[in-house]
């Protein structure tokens, strides 16, 4: 049985760097995830919040598996992974984004989630459930470059 992508025994502090009174455009942009090397796309989801969306994983990862297999909602199991949102719902207030929620489509579950620029490059995304919380250091794809 595979363990859930986020889980863990600490919380961690919950600011985002910024200076904005939004807190989050330094969010924006696209990140690594460490498990899996699985690129999301940190944006605004059009209320001022941070939203990101699924936008690349490995076939290996994946399985072959082009579409949203494990949500426990069966209607949404034809959605495509690429493109899927997996973070939004973020309160945030004087540079602190928390109680978003983080979608894992590895096996369906919803985790309550909070975010946490740790540096330009640098990302900790937490998710949770109940009191127990698993986090990540997400690292900054950088863009700069041309993939040809």
């Amino acid at each position: 049985m595979r363990s859930p992508l986020l889980i863990t025994l600490l919380v961690y502090p919950l600011m985002v760097g910024g200076s904005n009174a939004e807190g989050h455009d330094d969010l924006t942009g696209l990140w690594r995830t460490v498990r899996h090397g699985a690129l999301v796309d940190i944006a605004d989801c059009g209320d001022s919040t941070p939203c990101g969306t699924l936008t690349w994983i490995s076939e290996a990862i994946s399985e072959g598996n082009t579409t949203d297999i494990h949500n426990r909602n069966h209607a949404l199991r034809i959605r495509p992974l690429i493109g899927l949102p997996i973070l939004w719902g973020f309160e945030c207030r004087e540079a602190v984004c928390q109680n978003g929620r983080l979608y894992n489509p590895e096996d369906g579950k919803t985790f309550r989630a909070h975010m946490q620029l740790l540096s330009a490059a640098k990302l900790r995304v937490s998710g949770c459930l109940g009191p127990l919380c698993r986090s990540q250091i997400w690292t900054r794809e950088d863009t700069s470059e041309t993939k040809e």
